[in-house]
């Protein structure tokens, strides 16, 4: 273990000349020579900077822990695989805002699509809208319940999986992720994708062509978007 992995003295880093050492450049060399605990020294003197920073972009404590433990990931990377001059500091401020902006993004993305009304949803309003006990109105019933199914059928067995656990059962996201095995952002970043493509295996299916006039479909089926 290099000296330079421990704590700092009080009166800062000095070399054998008493002259003062740049810290970072110090641990940067020391661990690209081997030295892990160079590294988990940097991240020592830089986490709560880098944390700091993330949560100015997002207000959630963990999202902004998962972006500074990504940001460090990356800055290991990047020393083991350049091994020219850094600027530490500079390079994880730039590295952790560009990531924090790009997760801030994502969950307005997000966000915008879940304050929509699922495709489930508009599909099971869609059905209780009809009126029962109209021959016509029941053919259309089935007409929908089957293509609901061949929605389904066309998903990948995950997709099928969270939107059964989301939309049938009507599970949280905590639960859907003790289910499922995946942390909370995985299961509303699955379901995103999930979601969407159910609208769009939606739209495809429903253009094609079938016992139901598709002039009627257009009109009385929710749109796929």
């Amino acid at each position: 273990m290099s000296a330079l992995a421990s704590s700092p003295p009080p009166d800062g880093w000095h070399d054998h000349d008493g002259e003062p050492v740049d810290i970072d450049a110090a641990l940067v060399d020391a661990f690209r020579t081997g030295d892990v605990y160079a590294f988990e020294s940097m991240y020592r003197v830089h986490h709560r900077y880098v944390e700091m920073l993330a949560r100015r972009i997002i207000v959630d404590p963990h999202r902004a822990e998962d972006i500074a433990q990504e940001a460090f990931l990356r800055l290991a990377r990047q020393l083991l695989s350049n091994h020219g001059e850094i600027r530490v500091r500079a390079w994880l401020h730039r590295t952790t805002t560009n990531l924090a902006i790009d997760e801030h993004r994502r969950l307005r993305t997000m966000q915008h699509y879940q304050e929509q009304a699922s495709p489930a949803e508009e599909l099971q309003r869609a059905l209780e809208g009809y009126q029962e006990g109209h021959p016509e109105r029941a053919a259309e019933r089935r007409e929908i319940r089957l293509l609901i199914v061949r929605v389904i059928e066309h998903l990948p067995p995950r997709y099928r999986t969270i939107l059964a656990l989301r939309e049938l059962e009507g599970l949280d996201y905590p639960h859907i992720a003790e289910r499922m095995g995946l942390s909370i952002s995985a299961v509303e970043s699955l379901l995103f994708r999930a979601r969407r493509r159910f609208t769009e295996v939606y739209g495809e299916l429903s253009e094609e062509p079938g016992p139901v006039p598709r002039r009627r479909r257009r009109r009385e089926l929710p749109p796929a978007v």
